[in-house]
């Protein structure tokens, strides 16, 4: 048993002489001695040679240490010397928070890349001296709070989504600083401070109230015009030329993140600092390895990038005022307290140098014949130990290791940090913590080993955040942009031309102006929001506009409305024979399922629940399931497809799941082995190089039913594959399928359960989803902390190639480029070794031999090289979280979907990613080429793989979609009314009865105002955005709901707006009754219906019997006379007679 609390400077301690080298400390040892080292008392720097080892030293000190030391990671810009690409928000809050922390004393332990010891930072006085701190009851005034904002480096914007941005609404101030863990409202009344509380980001909502707020800095300048003045004058003083000219000192007054301006931070200050200036002459610098030679290799970059990157346009600021000198820093290390940490031996020059006795884990554990469990203990017999730590961080491999210990009665403990390791009798403890790198301590007779080290790889975990709702995200595709074309039901296409505010007979109006043929101008009440959607279809036809005043408009919707009646009734044809269909009743409520899921080892986001419960249900029920599960990549398809097959396969079915490529298939094997190891359901991959003996062992092991689950390209497909009992099939990435394949399915899909998965459906998909063929589950979860993908659409240049694989390289990252003509793949690869004569790369294409072309995906994903060069294979590829860069040549020739599965291969983690599309010049590539390239570049955002599928729908125009004959029809009326059509035609044949869309919502107006005032909802397309939310809103319930959202994000609600809600919820009663129009002005009433009514004639009598204050018109009209001048009354009695006539 190990008595010493401190294995590796436990003698140190006690000598005279202070040890200022260590050296053989391999792996994660220099991190545990690290851990002995610290005081917790006294502040300590670590200085690690780049991002990596950084974030890697963090996770292990804090497992070495049992989480009892205050840690803090410097977190890198993530942009090279003279980037012109600005670092993003997130990261540049992050690094300000921490510079405040430690200008405020409150970091004891700081660990960062070496670079930042050579940036000039703002002195600490910047970031103490700014921030501010607020609290509930204090006296201040909005134009304080913005100033203070500014000063600050906040950036003012509509909604608050990132740190670093802040909006005033009214008397309602959001930001969002990380020192506060979440986004602040702040609501003022007057000049005093009323209330605070925290907000989510995503839904925009109250988390809970709090009684104190601090404002930092989130940037390294300040926003104020006053520094901004300060910064032309240095600019100017600094260098010559006319200033008038430099492209910076134009757009610093309106961009604060153009033309490369961290790249001029001195300029912004009168002073600037070394990040070492933030610590006094006690703290104790731990520097591992050479920071010497990773600090002058930077040094060396930022030269090379200076004199490589020299702009025309305006003047750049010399190394030496943009950064410190190497030597200087080291120097100014050295001549202090420190101390350096190396794997390899140290000279023992005299008693400040020690060696230590750890060894390196030299070799991988994949001895394939025999388990991992006497891997392990073959390991530990031959370096004589008697102590072992397995560091498994995957949960399924984890628990799988457990049953074998269980199964062959072994002694074993879990432990939860090294000290209760060190303290535990057990001679093999496991842990979940992430050890980077294994070790051995040959005088304690003691090893950690890693999940690599054990299975030869390792995999990444990631946590899952609800991004938002995705029904959300489907209607948001109709949100308006000023210039777009819209569908007016009534009225046809028209360009939207924003919000317009008129006053009508003394009451304030918001209308919504749409622009015809001939520029005739509609302006349409913001209460008719639901007669508009947006134009689907090809938008460069100039022909597309409508006349105002003519017929043209009703009787090409008369022509496609019976085009829908008659496609309608095809679909359900197809829909009858589908509900017939009979499926294979799978029960999922057993002890079994809920055994599997427990070893799921994330949290389910809302909607992958959801898509869930929704699978369980078809599986259980005697109707065939027929599902698309649209997700964008990596956002968690493959957990539902395992867990369906699972069900099927423990009820006794097969499942086949066939995907596009073989190295998709290999990894779904990999997977689905993986998760159902410790289960008697045996899995087969069928590949096209496995030999003959082999695949007729394959097809004799389903045909007699031992196969449970066959995994495999469309190979699957063959005439030699014979079922014996399948039960389900799961497709992955539909969309790649051809239409031979799609045949094959069909007949393979009778009376057999369907589930579709796809990232970007294709246009046919996502019509018999939306018109009722298919189930559709949306899965909009993103993993935690991932940004969007940076997307930039350019020419190949090797100045802009050198940029984006430098970055990369920089911050130890992995590269894509894709090319997909395999005769000049290696040309490229030559271009790119005289760029960077030493990276390490290989090339990858589909003629290889599956054996050789596995072998360099695997090699990539272990980072064995830095660069894959390689065809469109990788569209569906292995997950590797560190490639977050990929350059795509000759993008021009990929489609959309294609585009974006491809750009789904990086941005796989909290770093930010970058897509490079190249592409020949504009005018040298067709139209639809551009109009790809233009969506995938505007559209960022993540869960976007829905979103693209439409825009594919705007470009292709609707060829695809019901197939060439309908085509016609819906270019002419756009893609969003042909489906309403289409939706209202199924159910008027399956009702018998004629539904018209266009009468279904009452139109009312009773002279009060009814809008979203400016002051309330500044930004023009938000409020559109929530006009057309209260537009659709149904039921009193989900009115209520929007109501309180907005008095939660606007703060209290104007009379205008609560009119707004309380007749939308009126005019909702009344449509229900069938009523067709409603007036009301201070005198006079006058109630309309439609031939559609469901009025009680009798019961409205009545009413006119016992007032006489309302008379019958011939037109059958209800008018009624009174005195209405006061608002409130009028809706009172409107609100009367609504629900008198209501009464059946």
């Amino acid at each position: 048993m190990i008595t010493q609390t401190k294995l590796l400077i436990e003698e140190q301690l006690n000598a005279s002489v202070e040890i200022k080298k260590m050296g053989q400390l391999y792996g994660s040892s220099k991190n545990l001695a690290i851990a002995e080292i610290l005081d917790p008392d006294a502040p300590s720097v670590i200085v690690c040679p780049n991002s990596d080892s950084a974030r890697s030293v963090l996770r292990d000190i804090r497992f070495f240490s049992a989480n009892k030391l205050d840690i803090e990671l410097l977190t890198d810009l993530e942009m090279l010397p003279y980037d012109l690409n600005p670092p993003i928000r997130g990261l540049k809050a992050s690094r300000s928070e921490t510079f405040y922390k430690l200008a405020c004393g409150q970091t004891r332990l700081l660990i960062l890349n070496a670079q930042n010891l050579l940036w000039r930072i703002p002195e600490p006085s910047f970031f103490t001296g700014n921030a501010k701190e607020l609290k509930t009851s204090d006296q201040i005034q909005i134009d304080d709070i913005q100033d203070i904002f500014s000063i600050n480096g906040y950036e003012r914007v509509n909604v608050v989504t990132f740190p670093g941005e802040y909006s005033i609404r009214g008397s309602i101030i959001d930001f969002y600083s990380t020192i506060n863990r979440f986004a602040v409202r702040i609501d003022l009344m007057g000049d005093t401070i009323d209330s605070m509380r925290q907000f989510d980001i995503e839904t925009q909502l109250t988390i809970e109230p709090i009684e104190s707020c601090r404002i930092i800095p989130v940037d390294l300048f300040s926003k104020t015009r006053k520094e901004i003045e300060f910064f032309k004058m240095s600019f100017r003083n600094s260098n010559e030329g006319n200033h008038m000219e430099w492209p910076l000192y134009q757009s610093i007054d309106d961009d604060y993140e153009a033309n490369g301006v961290y790249n001029y931070l001195p300029y912004f200050h009168k002073k600037t600092v070394s990040l070492l200036d933030y610590f006094d002459d006690e703290t104790k610098f731990i520097c591992i390895g050479d920071i010497a030679e990773s600090l002058d290799a930077y040094e060396e970059l930022i030269i090379s990038r200076h004199s490589d990157f020299q702009m025309d346009q305006q003047p750049m600021i010399s190394p030496d005022d943009l950064f410190f000198k190497s030597s200087t820093q080291i120097e100014r290390i050295v001549n202090g307290n420190y101390s350096t940490i190396h794997e390899k031996k140290v000279l023992e020059k005299d008693l400040s140098e020690k060696n230590h006795d750890s060894l390196p884990i030299s070799f991988l554990l994949q001895n394939i014949e025999q388990s991992e469990l006497t891997n392990i203990y073959e390991f530990k017999a031959k370096n004589n130990l008697s102590k072992l730590l397995l560091s498994i961080p995957n949960l399924l491999k984890r628990n799988a290791l457990i049953e074998q210990l269980k199964n062959e009665d072994m002694n074993y403990s879990v432990v939860n940090d090294w000290s209760e390791f060190i303290n535990n009798q057990s001679e093999l403890c496991i842990c979940k913590e992430d050890i980077d790198q294994g070790f051995i301590l040959k005088n304690h007779c003691l090893a950690v080993l890693t999940e690599k080290d054990i299975y030869g790889f390792k995999r990444n975990t990631k946590e899952r955040r609800q991004l938002r709702d995705p029904e959300a995200i489907i209607q948001n595709l109709k949100d308006l942009r000023s210039g777009s074309l819209i569908v007016h039901r009534d009225y046809g296409i028209g360009i939207y031309d924003g919000l317009n505010k008129m006053e009508v007979d003394g009451i304030d109006f918001e209308f919504i102006r749409i622009i015809y043929a001939n520029d005739d101008l509609l302006q349409l009440p913001v209460t008719q929001l639901d007669k508009i959607s947006r134009y689907i279809g090809d938008a460069s036809d100039e022909k597309a506009l409508s006349k105002l005043g003519t017929d043209q408009w009703s009787k090409i919707s008369k022509k496609a409305k019976q085009k829908a009646h008659d496609v309608a009734a095809e679909l359900l044809e197809l829909y009858a024979f589908r509900s017939i269909e009979t499926g294979k009743i799978q029960s999922s409520d057993t002890e079994d399922y809920q055994s599997f899921v427990s070893d799921f080892e994330y949290v389910l986001t809302h909607d992958q629940a959801k898509t869930i419960e929704e699978v369980m249900n078809d599986l259980s029920s005697n109707k065939k399931m027929d599902r698309l599960i649209c997700g964008d990549v990596g956002f968690g398809k493959t957990e539902v497809a395992m867990r369906a097959a699972f069900i099927s396969a423990m009820n006794g079915h097969q499942v086949v799941i066939m995907v596009p490529t073989t190295i998709l298939a290999n990894q779904h094997f990999q997977s689905f082995s993986e998760r159902f190891s410790k289960w008697p359901i045996k899995i087969e991959l069928l590949s096209r190089t496995q030999s003959t003996k082999k695949k007729k062992d394959i097809y004799d092991s389903i045909q007699s039913g031992d196969c449970d689950i066959l995994i495999g390209t469309h190979a699957v497909l063959s005439d030699k594959v014979k079922f014996d009992n399948l039960g389900l099939i799961i497709v992955d990435e539909e969309h790649r399928f051809g239409v031979r394949q799609k045949e094959l399915l069909q007949k393979l899909k009778h009376n057999v359960d369907f589930l579709a998965m796809t990232a970007t459906p294709i246009p046919r998909t996502l019509n018999m989803a939306i018109g009722d063929l298919r189930d559709i589950s949306m899965i909009m979860s993103a993993p935690e902390s991932r940004v969007p993908v940076k997307t930039f659409v350019t020419e190949w240049h090797n100045s802009m190639i050198k940029e984006a694989i430098a970055r990369e390289l920089d911050r130890g990252g992995q590269i894509f480029l894709v090319h997909n003509k395999i005769e000049n793949i290696k040309n490229i690869a030559e271009v790119i070794l005289d760029i960077f004569p030493d990276i390490r790369l290989e090339i990858a294409h589909g003629q290889m031999k599956e054996g050789n072309l596995e072998k360099i995906m695997m090699s990539f994903y272990n980072h064995d090289f830095d660069l894959l060069i390689s065809t469109s294979i990788i569209e569906s590829g292995i997950d590797i979280p560190n490639a977050n860069t990929i350059i795509i040549n000759n993008a021009n020739l990929f489609g959309l979907s294609q585009l974006h599965q491809m750009r789904g291969r990086v941005g796989r983690s909290s770093k930010q990613a970058y897509a490079y599309l190249i592409s020949p010049p504009r005018n040298e590539i067709g139209d639809d080429a551009q109009k790809r390239l233009q969506a995938i570049e505007a559209i960022e955002e993540l869960g976007i793989g829905f979103m693209l599928a439409t825009h594919d729908l705007e470009i292709r125009g609707a060829g695809e979609l019901l197939g060439e004959a309908q085509s016609g029809q819906i270019q002419k009326i756009g893609f969003s009314l042909f489906k309403d059509m289409l939706t209202d035609a199924v159910k008027a044949l399956r009702s018998e009865e004629t539904i018209n869309h266009e009468e279904q919502k009452t139109d009312i107006n009773i002279n009060i105002p009814v809008l979203i005032p400016e002051e309330l909802i500044g930004d023009v397309n938000l409020r559109l955005i929530f006009y057309r939310r209260i537009s659709n809103a149904e039921t009193k319930q989900q009115l209520d709901e929007l109501s309180n959202e907005l008095v939660d994000r606007f703060g209290y609600l104007p009379d205008s707006t609560k009119n707004l809600l309380e007749l939308t919820d009126l005019r909702n009663k009344a449509t229900r009754l069938g009523i067709d129009k409603i007036r009301f002005s201070k005198e006079y009433g006058r109630i309309y219906f439609n031939e559609n009514s469901v009025i009680d004639v009798d019961h409205m009598l009545k009413l006119i019997n016992k007032d006489e204050g309302f008379r019958l018109y011939p037109d059958q009209s209800l008018g009624l006379k009174g005195d209405f001048s006061d608002e409130s009354i009028r809706k009172q009695k409107l609100s009367e007679i609504i629900s008198y006539l209501g009464v059946q």
